[in-house]
């Protein structure tokens, strides 16, 4: 059976309305998801990056080698996946006098103060066994059914096998949903010793839950006023229908598909543009059309508004992602942002080489300083030390690496220039070590050592810095024989 030319416009219509009303929708469900996901597990990874770096590496290493040790040395290990068994209480009697230890409730207090100031779900610290694929806690800061005593392991997911094989680089941060939890986004930092070895992880739960409950309460929210906009639209199509105002509605249908090409933040109103003065439905339905585009563009701009403050929480979690990659000491680039700097690198050598060189300066005498006039002298020559390098290599980037270690990635014309800046360095050491005005502590010395990279032999940044470490140790034992 043929429609007649108003029940096709009808039908149309509805359809329109049922599409825009579903796509906005979706896309809103869409993007909210995605951008709340993306937001989450920045801020983990970010937070995760500065429990890494602020907490004490000392007292973890500690605690984390005692529960291992007991780990290790358990016949009858059961997991928390078989905390019903009988013999889960035994195992875990063995680790309870570790939280008596007084580098354990250091470290938990140090964590719980962190939670409490990031409003974090869970902060603690993990230790991974490659061999038998598990992960055992070592400190948490949670409470009641939340805390795990040190001991407690968990089967490794099978998503972090691929990473075993080298820890320093820690593992992706992942978004999961259990029965128990509901959604968690975790994050894993590697927690680096003094001497550059992954301890353990620190490792960040954020709950999601209530955001995307709130998420929800969104969309149907939206979904009801878009129904009743739709509703609306509909009704007042059929009273014009049966009007038989023909011109008219094509103006509208016309009007409705130019609607659909608007670019976000044009200004022109498109219905209210039109000249239609009937003063019957039609009128009525053009005043609903003109409605549906204030509310339509009132929700564009509210949804702009709201990128503008993800944005904006973004850029705050850029700046504690900046924070986790500085020294704390000396306000330079620490080991982590070298580690990257480096692997950066190993990529545009991967792609068909780059120029650079790499510089390595040990300060000399430190446990000397420490000895005699206490620590904080100690770290007084370090970042004394730290500053005539930045003085020195200025178009480089610059890392402490260690206690007394700093490496300089040698780029532009500190790479061209490096043997003119390894004297002026040296000259500079001299005239320090000559100032009788200065303290003994502030008379610094400094082996040196360089190396640059040669696409004929080199692979990799590593194999730079250890021909640049090398020669600073050689220099190091010049020195150290010409002092005696």
């Amino acid at each position: 059976m043929k429609l007649s030319l108003g029940k096709k416009i009808v039908i149309l219509i509805i359809l329109l309305a049922v599409l825009l009303s579903g796509t906005c929708i979706a896309v809103s469900g869409i993007v909210n998801r995605r951008t709340m996901d993306n937001e989450y597990v920045i801020t983990a990874d970010s937070l995760a990056s500065t429990v890494a770096v602020i907490i004490d590496s000392e007292r973890m290493e500690r605690i984390t080698d005692k529960v291992m040790e007991l780990y290790y040395a358990s016949d009858n290990k059961v997991s928390v996946q078989h905390s019903y068994d009988s013999g889960f209480s035994e195992y875990v009697e063995q680790y309870l006098y570790l939280m008596e230890d007084e580098d354990y409730i250091a470290l938990r207090e140090e964590l719980r103060k962190i939670q409490e100031v990031c409003e974090a779900d869970n902060i603690y610290t993990m230790c991974v066994c490659p061999a038998d694929k598990t992960t055992v806690y070592i400190v948490d800061a949670g409470d009641g059914e939340d805390f795990w005593s040190p001991g407690y392991f968990d089967i490794l997911d099978e998503n972090c096998y691929p990473y075993l094989d080298d820890l320093s680089q820690g593992f992706p941060t992942f978004i999961t949903d259990s029965p128990e939890y509901g959604w968690v986004v975790t994050a894993c930092t590697p927690v680096f010793s003094s001497k550059g070895n992954v301890i353990c992880f620190a490792c960040v739960d954020l709950d999601m839950n209530d955001v995307l409950e709130t998420e929800k309460r969104f969309l149907f929210m939206l979904a009801g006023i878009l129904l009743g906009l739709t509703l609306t639209i509909c009704i007042t199509a059929i009273i014009y229908v049966k009007k038989k105002i023909v011109k008219p509605i094509n103006m509208l249908s016309e009007t409705a598909g130019k609607y659909g090409q608007k670019q976000s933040g044009e200004n022109d109103s498109k219905f209210s543009s039109l000249s239609i003065h009937t003063g019957d439905e039609l009128e009525i339905l053009l005043n609903s059309m003109v409605k549906m585009e204030n509310d339509i563009d009132r929700y564009i701009d509210s949804l702009t508004q709201t990128k503008q403050q993800l944005s904006t929480a973004r850029q705050q979690a850029d700046d504690m992602h900046e924070l986790a990659h500085m020294d704390a000491l000396t306000g330079i680039r620490n080991k982590l942002a070298y580690d990257k700097e480096t692997a950066k690198i190993d990529g545009e050598i991967a792609n068909g080489g780059t120029s650079f060189g790499i510089a390595m300066i040990d300060l000399n005498f430190l446990k000397v300083i420490n000895g005699t006039y206490g620590h904080e002298y100690g770290n007084e020559a370090i970042k004394e030390l730290s500053r005539l390098i930045c003085s020195t290599f200025v178009h480089s980037m610059i890392f402490r690496i260690g206690g007394d270690e700093f490496a300089v990635i040698l780029r532009n014309s500190d790479y061209e220039k490096i043997e003119l800046l390894e004297n002026e360095f040296n000259q500079k050491l001299l005239q320090i070590n000559g100032n009788s005005a200065l303290k003994p502590w502030e008379k610094i010395s400094a082996a040196f050592g360089y190396a640059v990279f040669d696409k004929t032999s080199d692979l990799c940044a590593d194999d730079v810095f250890k021909r640049a470490d090398h020669k600073m140790y050689e220099r190091k034992k010049e020195m150290k024989a010409m002092r005696k």
